[in-house]
């Protein structure tokens, strides 16, 4: 089992093993969904009932599963869709940035992802995070805020 070690402190990064689980991105008509599960096999299997043409881009292990959800959510509350679905239609060069950069992340090691979760997070979408708090709005208030803004841009 890859989160044998729940409840101990990474050294040197003081990163706490707690909240284990996965983060999965699937791709359906375009859409992104980013979501979370404690048993990658499980929520796959489910996955497929009601999305039998999905494609998995990955389902990567994490501690601090649900935290590093709402970063990804808050992150990229540009091209929220609805729910946990993302659509980055006419941003191929984000699109191609953000799966790429899933995809590198572990298969196996939790450790590992989750120090290169928070490198990532501080390339851009920290910022999102930071000023959602700053306005004390829930994620999906700020979803909208964000996602309306950028159809106004649009």
């Amino acid at each position: 089992m890859i989160f044998k070690k729940v409840g101990t402190i990474m050294p040197v990064w003081q990163i706490q093993r707690f909240d284990p689980g996965y983060l999965y991105v699937i791709e359906d008509k375009g859409r992104l969904k980013i979501g979370k599960s404690r048993s990658a096999k499980e929520r796959l299997k489910a996955a497929k009932t009601w999305l039998p043409d999905m494609d998995l881009i990955g389902f990567k292990p994490f501690w601090g599963m649900s935290h590093n959800e709402r970063l990804l959510h808050a992150g990229l509350s540009r091209f929220w869709y609805a729910g946990e679905w993302f659509s980055f239609a006419g941003e191929d060069k984000m699109r191609g940035w953000f799966i790429e950069n899933f995809s590198a992340f572990s298969d196996e090691d939790p450790d590992m992802n989750s120090v290169n979760f928070i490198y990532w997070c501080h390339d851009g979408m920290l910022e999102l995070q930071i000023e959602m708090d700053r306005q004390n709005l829930t994620l999906p208030k700020f979803q909208r805020q964000v996602s309306d803004v950028q159809k106004e841009i649009d």
